[in-house]
Formats: C-alpha cells, sequence, structure tokens
C-alpha cells in the first residue's frame, strides 16, 4: 500500500510541476472541441470545421470526455485520468512478472514501475503514450493467462485491449502481431493445443480489428479514401506535405536533437543552418545550397514546393553517394538513440546533453537519467540470455521490443517516445534478472555456510 500511495504521489508531482503541452497535445485537442462544440471530428481549417483523418479516433474522444468534466482546454483532467491508468500499467506490470517468474519478482517489477520516470513523465504529457502503453501491458498479461489457463475469455480480453492500442495510435497494431508470432511458434511446438490456439488467433483478432470497420467506413463516406488507420504522413486527403524537406532530414538524421531543432520548427519558425550536421553535406558545393535553402526559408517561414523539391533532389543525392548508410547505417544509428537516450523529450531538460559547459545541471541530469536507462535495458538483455531456458513465455516478452525496434528502423523516426512502449517488457525483465540474480546470491550462501561449519569442527 506504501510504495502504492507513493507512486500515485509522485505522478501527481510530475502532473502538477513538471506537466509539458506538446504541440501534438494541441491537435488531439483541437479535435475534442471539434467533438463536442460542432459534432464532427474534425480541425479549424481556413473554411472553418472540417473533418479530418490525421489521427486515430480513441484518444481525442479521450480528451472530449476529460473536457466534459473539467472543462475544455482544462488538460488537467486527462492527466489525472492518465496517472490512475499508469498505477494500474504498474500492477499489470507486476501481474506478469509474478506469472512468469515468482511472488518476489511481481514485487520488484512494481517497484520498477511505480518509480520509473520515464513512464511517469508521459502521465503529465497530454498524449496517447500512457494509455498506448496500459492497452499493450494489459494485452500481455491477458495473453500470459490464456496461455496458462486456456480459457477462451481471456483472448476475448486481450484482444480488447489490443483493439485499445490500435484506436489510439498507428502503430499500435504491432502488439497484434506480436502475440500471434509467439502463437504461431507454439502451435508448430505442440500439436495437441493447434485446435485451441487457431481458436484463440481467430478470435483475438476479430475483437482487435472489429473497432476498425467504422473508421474505415467513416473515411470512406467523408473522404471517399480506404484508411482504416492513419495514413504514413498523418495528413488528411490532398494536405500539402513537404516530402523532399522529410526525406533530405532523414539522411543525416540520427538524434532527437536534429529533430527539436530542425525538424518541429518547420514551417512557421526560424531554423538555424548551423544546427545541421557535417555529414549532412557531400561537398562543399552542396553545403553553400543548403545555406541558400535556409535562407529562402527563414525569410518567410514557409517551405513551398520550390524550395521542398530542391531539399528532395539533395536527398536523391545524398542516397546515391551514401546508399549503405541511408539504407542501413542512419536507420540502426537512429533506432539505437531512440533505446538509449537520456529520455528527457517530456521533461524540462535540455536535449543537449552533451553540452556541460554551457549548462551543466540539465547535462548532469540527462546524463544519470541515461546511466538509469542503461540499467533497465542492460538487465533486461542480461534475463533473456541467462533464464532463457525457463522462462516460459520468453517469445512473448522479447517479439514486441524487437519488431518495434525493426519497425522503427523502417520509419525515419528518432523521438524515444517511440521505444517508450516497449517499458512493460524491459521492467519485467529487470525484475526477472533481479530475481535471477537474488535466487543465485541466495544457493551459494546455502552452500557456504555448511562448508563455513564443517570447517569450523
Amino acid at each position: 500500500m506504501g510504495t502504492t500511495i507513493a507512486a500515485v504521489l509522485l505522478r501527481l508531482y510530475f502532473v502538477l510541476k513538471l506537466s509539458v503541452i506538446a504541440g501534438d497535445s494541441l491537435v488531439y485537442g483541437e479535435i475534442a472541441k471539434s467533438i463536442l462544440n460542432h459534432h464532427i471530428f474534425g480541425l479549424e481549417r481556413s473554411s472553418g470545421w472540417q473533418p479530418t483523418m490525421v489521427r486515430l479516433p480513441a484518444y481525442p474522444f479521450f480528451l472530449a470526455f476529460t473536457f466534459l468534466i473539467f472543462g475544455q482546454d482544462h488538460y488537467f483532467g486527462a492527466m489525472l485520468f492518465q496517472l490512475v491508468f499508469d498505477v494500474l500499467t504498474c500492477f499489470l506490470i507486476a501481474d506478469i512478472a509474478r506469472r512468469v517468474f515468482s511472488e518476489r519478482a511481481a514485487r520488484s517489477a512494481f517497484i520498477l514501475a511505480a518509480f520509473c520516470p520515464f513512464l511517469i513523465s508521459y502521465v503529465s504529457t497530454p498524449l496517447t503514450e500512457c494509455l498506448e502503453i496500459f492497452f499493450i501491458t494489459a494485452a500481455i498479461d491477458c495473453a500470459v493467462i490464456a496461455l496458462d489457463t486456456r480459457l477462451m475469455r481471456w483472448w476475448a480480453l486481450c484482444g480488447a485491449a489490443s483493439a485499445g492500442a490500435i484506436l489510439l495510435r498507428p502503430d499500435g497494431g504491432l502488439i497484434l502481431g506480436c502475440i500471434g508470432l509467439p502463437l504461431a511458434l507454439l502451435y508448430l511446438r505442440e500439436p495437441a493445443r493447434r485446435r485451441e490456439l487457431l481458436t484463440a488467433v481467430v478470435l483475438l483478432s476479430a475483437i482487435s480489428l472489429s473497432p476498425l470497420v467504422p473508421w474505415a467506413i467513416r473515411n470512406w463516406r467523408v473522404f471517399h479514401k480506404f484508411q482504416p488507420l492513419v495514413n504514413v504522413h498523418a495528413a488528411d486527403p490532398g494536405e500539402y506535405v513537404p516530402l523532399g524537406w522529410s526525406r533530405w532530414i532523414k539522411t543525416w538524421l540520427i538524434d532527437y536533437a536534429g529533430v527539436e531543432d530542425i525538424g518541429f520548427p518547420v514551417p512557421g519558425e526560424r531554423i538555424d543552418v548551423g544546427d545541421v550536421p557535417d555529414r549532412a553535406y557531400t561537398s562543399q558545393e552542396q553545403r553553400a545550397l543548403v545555406h541558400s535553402l535556409f535562407d529562402q526559408y527563414n525569410a518567410k517561414y514557409e517551405m513551398t514546393p520550390e524550395l521542398d523539391r530542391q531539399f528532395g533532389a539533395l536527398a536523391d543525392e545524398n542516397i546515391r553517394i551514401h546508399p549503405i548508410r541511408h539504407y542501413l547505417l542512419l536507420p540502426v544509428a537512429r533506432t539505437l538513440d531512440m533505446w538509449f537516450r537520456p529520455r528527457t523529450e517530456m521533461l524540462p531538460i535540455n536535449v543537449h546533453f552533451w553540452e556541460i559547459v554551457r549548462d551543466p545541471h540539465d547535462s548532469l541530469c540527462a546524463i544519470a537519467l541515461a546511466l538509469l536507462n542503461l540499467g533497465y535495458v542492460t538487465a533486461a538483455v542480461a534475463a533473456a540470455w541467462v533464464l532463457r531456458n525457463r522462462i516460459r513465455y520468453l517469445s512473448l516478452l522479447l517479439t514486441y521490443p524487437i519488431v518495434r525496434s525493426i519497425f522503427l528502423a523502417t520509419t525515419g523516426a528518432s523521438e524515444d517516445r517511440y521505444t517508450i512502449e516497449c517499458f512493460p517488457f524491459v521492467l519485467v525483465l529487470t525484475a526477472g534478472f533481479i530475481f535471477w540474480y537474488q535466487t543465485r546470491t541466495q544457493k551459494h550462501t546455502a552452500v557456504s555456510i555448511p562448508e563455513h561449519n564443517n570447517a569450523g569442527a
């Protein structure tokens, strides 16, 4: 009980003192207000409120519900609800650890989750991550219970949780595939359970995907487009997207600082060419051209089609000169960065954590968080190795982090929040490593005590 109260108070402190209203939060909030005030799932355009499909429906409706209770534009209410969901996530993480390892591991898992600053930082931010993590964890917990009990109702609940994850984020569907893959392996290894597992897959898939049917029908009726999720650019049909600019950024981008310095400000804000790293250029002529293009953009803060075309040409040139770097090295580097950054994206800490002389306080805080993150991930990897023959559901715990990492490598993403959904798995495995270490230590102690007594005799 004391740990739970401390977990609630810590999250409440983050909500009251460290809350962040991100740009995406305002987009979700605008759609929520459109639902409440105009009864359409839309955004305000120059021609008035218009339907949109730039976001999936779950989080805007969640915000609309909280706005209805606490008042419009009052994100504090949403964060309070997220606090409850996050504490429930801690219990789910503990339950998975209990079923996979032991009661002792469950206690460790709960403590790890209750005081994990990386999970807590998303409680105080009106974004999908907190709810997404809850539904992913619930889906895995239900899958573990279903495999143990062989009761179809748990697969139905697993499907409902997966549906929640899918309706929050377009990449939420990964959880469905990452539960399906271990089931396929089990189907091959245990012929006696094949009928049960096949029924489970059908039930899980049907319940998980069925909520997308009305969403796809709505998009077809409104936009005449078959779009059961959100398109890759998160844009409405006909909306201008500077694809050339985006492709050019991906030819050099590795860390999140580059997104915040160069990616997010466009359009509408000034960008500094000094923030572009040297690896972005293949020649002095190209450097001069990029400087010129930045000057043209900064004159009006607008990424015009002509500017976008020229950045696209630069991207083509960079890819032609460095194909291995673009298609292999940079995606791997971005994925590693998303895993091992200090995870300060939603904290009031300078993202340029290497600038120790300029900002020693933020740099030291960021380095401490990076070491903590490294400890979590290292312990999880160690657990997967030392317990590889003892974890009944190891594939269920490893598939999602691995598949998600591969998926992220193909998207060009570099925000560390895209790997936070993997942390329930990391925390369960970390608790497993602690359990293994404690058990091993106790065995050594038990063996050494009689030897010591015999020597004394």
